[in-house]
């Protein structure tokens, strides 16, 4: 549905034509205005995409409390798979857009707690906790191969069937994971009303630390957020989309960046282990420090496409492929290994709530990237990128600083 989302935006929803039938669309440009202040509908498109981007990352906090606090985590994930299969439903009738949105909101804010049940297959101090996160994103990389493809072909014969598709996908979703609920850990009964959480001091210090780490996460995630929302609109004014004399959807670059993202998957996974039976185990802060570095590489090969090849649709696909290739293999490192990082570092009474408190760093990350991208058609392409590079580059200093100076509660007393 990403996939289709900011195109279809552009190019279908947000014209006059179609506008005035969305129910409750002015209340959310009323909204958008107060925050970007759009000009033009490229830069609407993007300013609606990165608010929802923004609230996807958000809502998951509200999930993970739930979960602990009342319903359980397999019983929100049902509710929240439930909603998206619903609101993709919606989202092929115009007039229900902005109530479609709402029901992605809500289920993904529900069934993002999959993240911490990944966590509690193993013990605290289980070191194959960083590769389950890294299965587990490789499993949500394989199917971004297929989905935007898919999508992207069916809505360029008709919006509502790319939609459906997504709908359907998610409903399959479901029910394997119905099926799979007997390898899950069994979930105990907790007296949460009554429950006082009382945490020691260095228990608060890492509370703490990880609260502030994730504004740091979320500076160094902008250039990957962006390829949800500016890159694509970017990336249809200039790169060259033609072959053997077929246009392929901009949307495709998603299943581009899925199918590298899932080979870089494997690859840092076997470098890590690899690397660990030759040397001593690496702290997580360490390994997404050097993630973060090469993430900060990856917006400057667009640079140099800007630079050379200003022209529109003049760019070929692959300084696409170095791009995404350079920018996977860092966010691979980054995303997986931080959500590691997290559920190790965080209290057992709090864990679910700050694993999915993680999560908030794309938030901030797509409120920024948001702005951005109203920018894209009008500020020159190399400054667009070069700003990308920056902002993952100062992520990356702060990591340094924090696995420095942060050893004793980030770093445990065996790992280096």
């Amino acid at each position: 549905m990403l996939a289709l989302l900011v195109i279809y935006m552009q190019d279908y929803i947000l014209k006059p034509e179609h506008l005035e039938h969305v129910w409750g669309i002015n209340p959310l440009l009323t909204l958008i205005k107060y925050l970007y202040n759009p000009i033009g509908l490229p830069a609407l498109a993007a300013s609606i995409m990165g608010l929802f981007m923004a609230a996807v990352s958000a809502l998951p906090l509200l999930g993970g409390w739930l979960a602990d606090r009342f319903i359980g985590r397999t019983r929100i994930i049902i509710i929240g798979a439930v909603l998206m299969t619903f609101g993709h439903g919606l989202m092929s009738f115009e007039s229900s857009f902005v109530f479609a949105l709402l029901c992605l909101l809500i289920g993904s804010s529900c069934s993002s707690t999959m993240k911490a049940q990944v966590g509690a297959l193993y013990a605290q101090d289980d070191k194959r906790r960083a590769d389950a996160y890294q299965l587990y994103s490789l499993g949500v990389q394989i199917a971004v191969i297929i989905s935007p493809i898919l999508c992207a072909f069916l809505g360029k014969i008709a919006w509502h069937w790319g939609f459906l598709a997504a709908g359907i996908g998610m409903a399959a979703g479901l029910i394997c994971y119905l099926m799979g609920r007997k390898w899950l850990p069994p979930e105990t009964k907790k007296q949460h009303k009554k429950e006082v959480i009382i945490l020691s001091a260095i228990e608060k210090k890492r509370v703490f630390l990880l609260i502030m780490l994730v504004f740091v996460f979320a500076i160094g995630a902008i250039p990957n957020e962006e390829i949800f929302d500016g890159y694509l609109l970017w990336g249809k004014e200039h790169y060259q989309l033609t072959f053997w004399g077929y246009d392929f959807p901009v949307s495709t670059l998603l299943s581009l960046d899925g199918l590298i993202s899932s080979a870089t998957a494997i690859f840092v996974l076997w470098f890590w282990r690899f690397f660990e039976k030759k040397h001593n185990p690496v702290a997580e802060i360490w390994k997404v420090f050097w993630g973060s570095l090469i993430a900060s590489l990856g917006p400057l090969c667009l640079v140099l496409a800007q630079f050379f090849y200003p022209a529109p649709h003049t760019i070929s696909l692959w300084w696409g492929v170095v791009f995404h290739t350079i920018n996977d293999i860092g966010f691979s490192m980054v995303f997986s290994i931080g959500l590691a990082l997290f559920s190790r570092v965080a209290p057992v009474s709090l864990n679910t709530l700050l694993v999915s408190f993680f999560t908030l760093h794309l938030t901030f990350s797509n409120l920024m990237v948001g702005k951005l991208a109203s920018q894209v058609a009008v500020m020159p392409g190399i400054l667009f990128w070069f700003i990308h590079a920056m902002a993952a580059l100062c992520a990356t200093l702060i990591f340094l600083f924090c696995a420095l100076y942060f050893k004793k509660l980030l770093i445990p007393k065996n790992v280096s």
